[in-house]
């Protein structure tokens, strides 16, 4: 059977996002090719096409399967590249984030459906092909929604079963990382599941259960995108690639031993790392580590069930220093209990961190967790950034929407409008070779910044 995986064009000209690599969508390629079909994987987005011309590429394939993915801030781009590849697909197939959360609804909000894939789909997609190609007789494989059909949930794949991503098939030229050390980028895994509370995360994809790989596996992907794709820079897409220090060390010593230049960022908790780790972390190529600090106030951690303390923070931040690698903020702006004075001490406790970047957003519950069930009937429409994806933006807060933009607004350019930082993603942007993708994120955000009040749709 034809399948074609795709990802569909920018949502418009003013989408500043960087093209990365659809991780989600190579990985089901390579099951699907190792089940025997036949497998395309367009990335439109990557491309820079615009949504004719992927509608005319649809309409010259006529595949038997068209596959897409979505994350909820992004189900509307899904939506529309659902409708347009209708006529010319035999069936249509959603998976991702999205149908995982939102479940049968999602047959309401795109009619144009076949199925749907609950959950990770390395199995599931391969199973919902060949139920279709023996007659479609009896309720569906486990993982896989069909309208009106009995849903079964499917169990996790075993990573070690899963082929590597099916990079081939994509442009590995065109993705880019702003914060990239080196050109040449890539993204990968090296485990699933977060075992942590946070009720603002959705794990329904890949569930609570923390999975790894062997450093082994991990390292001979690495080298694997250094000599065969010319990767430079990996970013590891982990909820917590720090989770278990024996397995990060491991790793280390791996690309140690083999003498492997690529070079690399990951995520992290503050409570979960030390100067010596992180010291060979740098020597194995790590560059930047992201923290969750999300703010300043320990009654919005306690809030946010992130299991750790305010004071844990400057610790982890001082140390990533003192290992000379880079850092990353994630910080959220006017959470539930928060007002004007709470806001602004995050906002202080961010700049004492000596953080290199800052990412400041604020707090938007999505479906499938458990703040979206306590916070469902508050919430209203807020403000976004341009890094924000979704398109109306429903804020979980006490503020004014008009009062959190004009503290976001400050918060950013407060940050970033210094000359350290200003000078860093010059830098950046030019060891990454982002030069124009930098230049359209720094356009957006100035429009933002200066361009008026807060949107309320």
């Amino acid at each position: 059977m034809h399948v074609l995986l795709a990802r569909p064009p920018r949502r418009d000209l003013t989408d500043a996002g960087l093209p990365v690599p659809p991780l989600g969508l190579a990985y089901v390629a390579a099951a699907l090719l190792q089940a025997g079909h036949t497998v395309d994987l367009l990335d439109a987005y990557a491309l820079g096409w615009d949504w004719g011309r992927f509608e005319r590429a649809l309409a010259a394939a006529k595949p038997g399967v068209l596959g897409l993915s979505a994350m909820t801030p992004v189900a509307d781009v899904a939506a529309r590249a659902a409708r347009l590849g209708r006529p010319h697909a035999g069936r249509v197939i959603l998976g991702g984030p999205h149908p995982t959360a939102v479940r049968q609804a999602v047959f309401d909000e795109m009619p144009e459906l076949d199925a749907a894939v609950v959950g990770e789909a390395e199995e599931s997609a391969p199973a919902l092909l060949a139920w279709w190609s023996s007659g479609a007789a009896g309720p569906p494989p486990p993982g896989v929604l069909v309208p009106g059909a009995p849903f079964v949930e499917a169990d996790p794949p075993e990573l070690s079963a899963i082929p590597r991503p099916a990079r081939h098939l994509l442009p590995m030229g065109s993705y880019r990382y702003l914060f990239a050390t080196r050109p040449g980028f890539a993204t990968m895994l090296t485990s699933r599941g977060c075992p942590f509370h946070c009720t603002f995360c959705d794990k329904g994809v890949s569930g609570s259960r923390w999975r790894a790989r062997s450093p082994v596996e991990v390292v001979d992907e690495l080298e694997e995108l250094e000599k065969r794709y010319q990767v430079g820079f990996v970013n590891f897409y982990d909820d917590n690639f720090t989770l278990r220090r024996d397995r990060v060390v491991g790793i280390c010593e791996e690309l140690l031993s083999r003498g492997l230049r690529i070079e690399w960022k990951c995520e992290g908790r503050v409570d979960g790392v030390d100067l010596p780790l992180l010291r060979l972390m740098r020597r194995a190529g790590c560059r930047t580590v992201a923290y969750g600090v999300e703010s300043g106030n320990q009654a919005t951690l306690d809030l946010l069930r992130k299991d750790v303390t305010v004071a844990q923070a400057p610790a982890a931040f001082a140390a990533t220093r003192a290992a000379g690698l880079r850092s990353l903020a994630y910080i959220i702006l006017g959470a539930p209990g928060e007002g004007t004075a709470e806001v602004q001490r995050t906002i202080d406790f961010c700049h004492s961190l000596g953080a290199d970047y800052v990412q400041f957003s604020s707090l938007v519950p999505m479906p499938g967790t458990p703040l979206f069930q306590d916070a469902r009937p508050a919430l209203a429409a807020g403000p976004k950034n341009p890094v924000d994806s979704d398109l109306a933006r429903r804020t979980a807060t006490d503020l004014a929407p008009e009062a959190l933009d004009r503290l976001l607004k400050s918060a950013w350019t407060g940050f970033y409008l210094r000359p350290a930082p200003l000078l860093r993603l010059g830098e950046d942007a030019v060891r990454s070779g982002s030069l124009v993708e930098g230049a359209r994120l720094c356009a957006a955000m100035g429009r933002w910044a200066w361009g008026g009040a807060a949107a309320t749709t």
